[in-house]
């Protein structure tokens, strides 16, 4: 669902579906029932494997931003929990989460089930894959040495704003701004890499491009060549980049890259907190 349409849809729906819309504040909310799977209490998350929210969002698992630790305290991993979840134009987070029944505390990963990653390292050259973009032709990541390259990672029905969505318009404010700067033409690119290969192909990605103001001169939107995504997987287990589907949706959290004009991985941002200035001055440091 495009979140552009969710207020509308949201109004319209309110009854059937049990959701609610402030006028004032232009905030949806959507009653949430489901079980604890991880609690992040350093970074304001819980993970809740989550039933379905009708006419929004398919059960599925999916970290949950809160904006006051307390609501985490009285959890636990396994607990069954009825919340509130809000939505923003820009941003969702839970709001009055509730345990409704107590789970068994899990136990402990065996050493056996614990498997080291092969991670990718800063100042090693990044991977040099190939990708399809959205007109159908194979992009190699080699073939931009010389520029700076921004990775960041998406799927197109992400219906949350401060996941895909906010990744893709803080992309979009990096290009408006370095597409404005003379110093550094020609000496940086973007890419959106989608983990989601058997939706996303290159016609879907053009359209969802488009949303964005995307200039494919300078910002190209991937896919695996693969619909079974064996290209993206590699990339997402160097990166510590985590996805995995459930129920049509995907379940995951962040990864945006910054690689030097030699093809060194230079840094790994995770999550949604980053700022576009920020990277755009990175990018302008970094260009020969």
């Amino acid at each position: 669902m495009n979140i552009r349409t969710l207020p509308l849809l949201c109004l319209l729906s309110l009854l059937a579906s049990g959701c609610a819309k402030n006028k004032e504040t232009d905030l949806v909310t959507f009653p949430l029932r489901g079980e604890v799977v991880r609690i992040d209490t350093a970074k304001l998350t819980l993970t809740v494997a989550h039933q379905a929210i009708p006419n929004y969002m398919n059960a599925m698992t999916m970290p949950f931003k809160v904006r006051d630790v307390k609501l985490l305290r009285p959890l636990a991993v396994g607990d069954s929990v009825q919340a509130t979840l809000a939505v923003s134009r820009t941003e969702s987070w839970l709001e009055q989460v509730a345990v409704v029944g107590k789970g068994e505390t899990p136990a402990p990963l065996t050493a056996d089930q614990m498997i080291a990653a092969k991670v990718f390292r800063t100042g090693e050259v990044f991977p040099d894959e190939s990708l399809l973009n959205q007109e159908g032709k194979t992009v190699r990541l080699s073939s931009f040495r010389g520029s700076v390259l921004a990775l960041t990672f998406i799927y197109t029905r992400c219906p949350l704003p401060d996941f895909c969505i906010r990744m893709s318009n803080q992309f979009a404010r990096i290009q408006k701004s370095l597409k404005g700067d003379a110093r550094v033409s020609g000496r940086w690119h973007l890419m959106t890499v989608s983990f989601d290969p058997k939706f996303d192909r290159p016609a879907v990605l053009k359209h969802y491009a488009a949303e964005y103001g995307a200039d494919f001169s300078s910002w190209d939107f991937l896919t695996d060549p693969d619909t079974a995504g064996p290209v993206i997987r590699r990339l997402a287990d160097g990166l510590g980049l985590e996805y995995s589907e459930d129920e049509g949706l995907i379940d995951h959290n962040l990864r945006t890259v910054l690689i030097d004009p030699e093809g060194r991985l230079v840094k790994v941002i995770t999550g949604n907190e980053w700022k576009p200035e920020e990277v755009a001055a990175e990018i302008r440091r970094l260009a020969p």
